[in-house]
């Protein structure tokens, strides 16, 4: 059950970061059209800045899932099975801790954030600082995640 909602949850963020980076695309490739036909969109620039800071916290959650974030993993791949899950625990772990420090600084910024308005658009800042505390505990959970996917790997591994 819970892969199964993992799985649909997974679809559903790849579909939504896939989304917001064809909205920044859309936005930047329209916003120089009209600029070039003398019809500047103002708010186009904070708009797209608004999509891709969304767009990189949702794919670092998304990288981080698939273990596509850059690694140097060459001593790594030397080390005992049981090791190297031992090594990945405590590295998901201070990732984690970090993780949490961000989603409680995030959260603060983006209350001091609420009454700023980004330039061009009536919407406040904080739907862009908010993608910061979104963002990381999306990520926590990931991480939650695999650290018990490790455990039990470690559970299973023999000496």
């Amino acid at each position: 059950m819970i892969k199964k909602v993992a799985g649909g949850y997974a679809k559903f963020e790849n579909f939504i970061t896939n989304l917001l980076m064809i909205g920044v695309v859309a936005f930047v490739f329209i916003a120089s059209i009209m600029r070039w036909v003398g019809f500047p969109l103002s708010w186009s620039v904070e708009f797209a800045q608004f999509l891709f800071v969304w767009v990189i916290f949702l794919g670092a959650n998304r990288c981080l899932r698939e273990d596509r974030h850059i690694g140097v993993d060459f001593f790594v791949k030397k080390l005992k099975p049981k090791t190297k899950a031992v090594l990945e625990i405590i590295i998901n772990v201070l990732i984690m801790a970090f993780l949490v420090f961000l989603i409680n600084f995030g959260i603060q910024l983006s209350i001091e954030n609420s009454v700023r308005l980004i330039s061009n658009l009536p919407l406040s800042y904080s739907f862009i600082t908010m993608a910061v505390p979104i963002g990381s505990i999306l990520m926590l959970i990931t991480l939650i995640f695999k650290v018990a996917q490790k455990i039990n790997v470690l559970k299973t591994t023999s000496v």
